[in-house]
């Protein structure tokens, strides 16, 4: 039997939570419902119950639809969001296929017991902000390791002088086995052969070059920006096409200016979290490029 979501229903063996979340400030006009597709947004080629669940796991993920809660009435996320029953019942199902949500016989549909929103799990943000180690139930899946290729052009444009070669290790990382970022990480070549045999199987390569690397190390530069998972990105994820992606530039330099090691990094939107904790709490002077300094200034 299903419910009105569509659902299998399972008996309602704990009753739950009956708190309704009714947030009616998306609409489907920010998915692009009603909009004539053009080549020159992806979007528009993305089916329109799969962005609707992305909104929802964005809900769950993010912790407004919390463990337990119950979901509006589809006639209610039709309103919402205006679009058909079927569309609401589609991007349900997709979430309970994953297991984020669960329908009760005669209560409704629930949030899965055991959702964690990423922001309040301490290992799922250290395990992105922290540059040198794995954390508890971190793990690395190499897909591809290169030998002495160059700096790509986006990379080497970025900051500092690029070495004469450098090794590509196309790699994803994984938290409590679920894929959360791809990325290219260009290590100095000559650094890499110092590492122990394999090591990128186990240890971030920031770890490797600050024990086994000879040269000290100087400026360190990340860049972020927004970007979506394509069709290649979102398969290596586990996510969906289209799905916000936080794309991450790193960089960091020896003491001479040259690329030790550089990241092109793809993090799913749904699990990214950056923590920064800075002990000046002082607001730093960004100079002005457009003012030539004058005699005797700092």
């Amino acid at each position: 039997m299903r419910s009105e979501t569509g659902l299998p229903m399972r008996p309602d063996a704990t009753g739950g939570s009956t708190g309704v979340i009714n947030d009616t400030a998306f609409r489907m006009q920010r998915l692009g419902a009603g909009r004539v597709a053009d080549d020159s947004d992806d979007n528009d080629r993305v089916a329109l119950y799969v962005r609707l669940s992305r909104i929802f796991r964005d809900r769950i993920r993010s912790g407004e639809w919390a463990p337990g809660d119950k979901l509006p009435p589809v006639p209610e996320l039709c309103r919402d969001f205006a679009v058909a029953p079927i569309t609401v019942r589609q991007a349900l199902r997709m979430l309970a296929d994953k297991g984020l949500l669960v329908a009760i016989r005669g209560k409704g549909t629930f949030v899965t017991e055991g959702q964690q929103a990423a922001v309040d799990d301490p290992e799922l943000r250290r395990a992105i902000n922290d540059r040198l180690d794995l954390t508890p139930g971190q793990g690395i899946r190499v897909l591809k390791r290169e030998m002495d290729v160059a700096l790509p052009s986006d990379l080497a444009a970025v900051d500092g002088r690029p070495k004469r070669a450098y090794v590509k290790i196309t790699k994803i990382h994984l938290y409590n086995e679920t894929p959360f970022a791809l990325m290219d990480v260009y290590v100095d070549a000559v650094a890499y052969r110092l590492f122990p045999p394999d090591s990128e199987h186990n240890a971030k390569m920031l770890r490797m070059l600050t024990n086994h690397g000879r040269e000290k190390m100087g400026r360190s530069r990340q860049i972020m920006t927004i970007s979506h998972a394509d069709q290649a990105v979102a398969r290596a994820l586990d996510y969906s096409m289209g799905g916000v992606m936080v794309k991450m530039i790193s960089t960091i330099l020896s003491e001479d200016g040259e690329v030790l090691i550089a990241n092109n990094a793809l993090y799913r939107g749904d699990m990214f979290v950056m923590e920064h904790v800075d002990q000046n709490v002082g607001v730093p002077s960004i100079p002005d490029p457009s003012r030539s300094p004058t005699r005797g200034g700092h």
